[in-house]
């Protein structure tokens, strides 16, 4: 299959929806402002590891803050086999974070963000089974699994290193960040951002990792006209000894999204970005070790009043060390 025009056509199908879904309100004035959408790769393995969320280049005025509520839901199914090594994902995610921000100085501002997860067999199985009938997509490993069925297992050289068959459920692992604002105008900003995870959660329940992660981060804005904005972080992330296949776990990881907002009408805008992430594992040559390549795009809607809600939509498109599909919703508002 012919990848270009395939992601083509899945764009311009969910643009539209988030179109449709996000249209109407209150007049506002034609300034794209939306930004990322605040997501990052799903897969309910490299998750639990301390790559950044999308960090903002812009930060508030001194004394001024953001606060933000998101559900990040996602579905994953992965069965394949390569030499001696093999591998079951075939887990739902619920992600649930509530994220605050606050500006202690004009250039320096504090973030942390409290998760919490569900890992689960889920219920959109059979969802996504219909959507790909109905588009002619292809379904992968989905017809060789049973639906709405948990079970992540990772096998090598006939020793099982990995066995996850029970849902689970709790607090994740808690980032915290000090973000400085390298530069500030009109119409570009750049910020730098130091962000440590505390081992919170629980390998044994995936709601954690169970080691202490730093980051490095470096985000960037830029207003193109009123109506387009450009956007785009990149990360180096060094992680601590888990719990997870810590024989597997890589010490370093690098990250990065790139991304655009239109605003066609009024409060509404439209946003496309593209994130991607290194392996966290050395996975035999199985998709556990691939590098991920994650497609989001959809919308939001900016009122009068200070709130922003957001619809988006998220596709693997390499490697599959992602889940097949997420849907991110959000709420944030500035005080």
């Amino acid at each position: 299959m012919d990848r270009v025009p395939f992601l083509a056509r899945v764009v311009a199908r969910h643009l539209t929806l988030a179109s449709a879904v996000l249209c109407g309100g209150l007049l506002l004035p034609p300034v794209a402002g939306a930004g990322p959408f605040l997501t990052r790769n799903q897969n309910p393995l490299l998750a639990l590891y301390g790559l950044p969320s999308p960090l903002p280049a812009r930060l508030p005025a001194e004394g001024r803050g953001r606060t933000a509520g998101l559900v990040n839901w996602s579905n994953t199914a992965k069965l394949e086999n390569s030499g001696d090594a093999a591998l079951t994902l075939d887990a739902e995610v619920v992600e649930v974070r509530f994220d605050v921000e606050y500006a202690i100085s004009p250039k320096f501002a504090l973030r942390g963000e409290l998760p919490w997860r569900q890992v689960s067999g889920g219920s959109l199985d059979g969802f996504i089974d219909n959507w790909h009938q109905i588009f002619g997509l292809p379904n992968g490993s989905r017809k060789r699994l049973p639906q709405d069925q948990f079970l992540i297992e990772y096998t090598e050289g006939g020793d099982t290193l990995l066995r996850l068959d029970e849902s689970t459920s709790g607090i994740g692992d808690i980032p915290l960040s000090v973000g400085y604002q390298l530069h500030a105008s009109d119409s570009h900003s750049v910020a730098a951002w130091l962000t440590g995870k505390a081992p919170t959660g629980d390998a044994g329940d995936l709601t954690g990792s169970g080691a202490v992660d730093v980051a490095l981060s470096l985000a960037m804005q830029s207003q193109v006209g009123e109506r387009w904005e450009l956007f785009g972080q990149v990360n180096g992330t060094w992680l601590g000894k888990g719990d997870l296949l810590p024989a597997l776990q890589k010490k370093a990881v690098w990250s990065g999204l790139a991304g655009v907002t239109w605003n066609p009408w009024r409060g509404l805008d439209l946003t496309v970005q593209l994130e991607g992430n290194s392996t966290v594992f050395d996975g035999g040559g199985t998709r556990l070790s691939g590098d991920a390549v994650v497609l989001t795009f959809g919308g939001s809607y900016r009122t009068q009043g200070g709130w922003q809600f957001d619809v988006g939509i998220s596709e693997d498109v390499q490697g599959g060390a992602s889940p097949d599909i997420a849907f991110n919703f959000g709420m944030r508002r500035g005080f």
